[in-house]
């Protein structure tokens, strides 16, 4: 009987003598992603393998996967493996690569979903897939870690189902320690989602941060736009930090020729970016919100017409 895995292995990129690298995905500063086989589960799945010079992230990223995988959360993005094994080709011994084995992506990054849209999802649809997202930062924040770059490149649509994960836990650390919150310093994370403490180099809350970027996200998310450049006291964001919030939307959708007329999600995302870490909310609150209570209070059935219709706007169907 022939074998379903029809290739010979000699003509095959062969990673830790056990996945077949199928195609090129993307690639970062540390790492690229390829799609691969599993030769021993028939599944497919997804390979990071990571540069030569940049084994410091490897190990602090390998360590995170691990903690993020006892979590066992369904909105994050589940780590199969990771180690060092040799990369093969066309049969014969490449070299050593560091790497790391993840759910597939199937359905790419949210980043390339939005792009299909012709102005952002639709409100109802914002509200189903902002909830996932949030739901996978409370189980990041209820086991005392932040993620730190949240961003529509760090979700990614998985399955047949296209559950949307958080993923890319490069950045992450933990924020809590002897079950006391510590200050963080590191000025890390994307442009157009850095919260101002950072870009000021000052010391910093994980979980305040991590607000701050998915509501940059939730603005996203609504209108395909961003929501400011990056968040420094200057500019669109200084009407921000002054409070001066009818100027700031005036000044918004002159610039991008936009109109919202969602007060409640406004209001949503005003609290969410606050300058002041201390003004933003927590994920309780913000599930809490007026703008998200006909999502959370939604039947099964409405949810799952609620992911078609995401589907259908990102021209998948």
């Amino acid at each position: 009987m022939k074998s379903s895995f029809s290739d010979s292995l000699k003509e095959q990129t062969l990673l830790n003598k056990r996945y077949f690298i199928k195609g090129f995905l993307g690639s970062g500063i540390s790492s690229e992603v390829f799609k691969c086989l599993d030769n021993q589960t028939g599944l497919m799945k997804a390979a990071k393998i990571y540069f030569d010079n940049r084994r410091k992230e490897f190990k602090k990223e390998t360590k995170m996967n691990k903690i993020i995988s006892e979590i066992n959360s369904p909105y994050l993005l589940r780590c199969y493996e990771s180690g060092i094994g040799l990369l093969s080709k066309k049969g014969k011994n490449y070299e050593k690569k560091r790497y790391a084995i993840l759910e597939l992506g199937n359905h790419g990054s949210l980043f390339g979903a939005l792009f299909k849209t012709e102005s952002g999802f639709s409100e109802d649809v914002c509200k189903y897939t902002f909830l996932k997202i949030l739901n996978g930062v409370e189980d990041l924040h209820k086991n005392g870690i932040c993620h730190r770059d949240i961003k529509s490149e760090n979700i990614v649509l998985v399955g047949d189902n296209y559950e949307i994960k958080l993923c890319d836990f490069g950045y992450s650390t933990k924020f809590i320690k002897n079950n006391q919150k510590k200050k963080l310093k590191n000025t890390i994370g994307t442009p157009y989602y850095k919260a101002p403490e950072i870009l000021e180099n000052k010391e910093y809350d994980g979980d305040k941060i991590d607000i701050f970027s998915i509501g940059a996200l939730l603005f996203v998310l609504m209108t395909k736009k961003f929501a400011f450049i990056e968040a420094r006291p200057s500019g669109l964001y200084n009407l921000i930090k002054e409070k001066k919030y009818d100027d700031y939307w005036d000044q918004l959708q002159n610039f991008h020729n936009i109109v919202i007329n969602s007060e409640k999600f406004k209001n949503l995302f005003l609290r969410m970016v606050a300058y002041i870490p201390e003004e933003r909310p927590t994920i309780e609150q913000i599930k809490n919100d007026e703008w998200l209570q006909d999502i959370i209070n939604s039947t099964p059935e409405q949810i799952s017409h609620l992911k078609n219709k995401m589907i259908s706007e990102i021209n998948i169907l």
